[in-house]
């Protein structure tokens, strides 16, 4: 036997063998790459605690977040002018979150209660086309206020809305937004916080 031609061999054999065994190797260690679900920052949300407003201009008084401003929309640099004193925003600025409230007299002709109503879908459906759901829940207060509240769900800019009204004299629309991009996902846990809150305004709300 040639003993060189077979030295030459069995390293070649070895050689394959080596390679072969690192080819599997690095295929056994290689994993598919998974992304990270996105996580979002943790906010620290405060106590529960309530502030009276009450202005000698407006026909209604409610108690507010203490952690929230009253900015009256006259004091806004509107390229249009509010059309009634009592329209005003509260802040909240820690949230990056703004309630919005807009009041009317109802009258027998051009503000007509269904009027009214109709009036305030329109001027926020732009911001809930992206709804996958819209629940609403008619209600009526121990201060005998009426009105419906507006549950949405997906991403839209505005979670929470509703009316309160006495049907003869007084309309309050109203509309939360959280200043984001709509994400459901991401703004949950301020929506679910600011609910509870929504619904002490409600319930303390009275006319004058």
């Amino acid at each position: 036997m040639n003993r060189p031609a077979a030295f030459y061999r069995f390293w070649l054999f070895v050689f394959c063998a080596l390679f072969v065994g690192l080819l599997l190797f690095c295929s056994a260690c290689k994993q598919e790459y998974v992304p990270k679900p996105k996580a979002y920052p943790r906010i620290i949300f405060p106590e529960h605690s309530y502030t009276a407003f009450n202005s000698s201009q407006c026909p209604f008084t409610f108690e507010y977040p203490v952690y929230g401003k009253i900015i009256k929309n006259d004091s806004l640099l509107l390229v249009k002018k509010a059309e009634n004193p009592c329209w005003m925003n509260i802040d909240f600025a820690d949230f990056n979150a703004d309630l919005y409230l807009s009041y009317r007299q109802i009258d027998s002709k051009e503000k007509t209660l269904p009027k009214l109503i109709n009036d305030a879908y329109t001027m926020n459906a732009k911001h809930v086309i992206k709804a996958d759901f819209i629940e609403d829940s008619l209600f009526v207060t121990q201060n005998r206020i009426y009105g419906v509240f507006y549950s949405v769900g997906g991403d839209a800019a505005s979670a929470m809305q509703f009316y309160l009204t006495d049907s003869l004299h007084h309309f309050m629309w109203a509309s939360f937004y959280v200043k984001a991009t709509p994400n459901e996902d991401s703004i949950a846990p301020v929506n679910r916080f600011f609910e509870k809150d929504l619904q002490h305004l409600i319930n303390s709300f009275k006319w004058k």
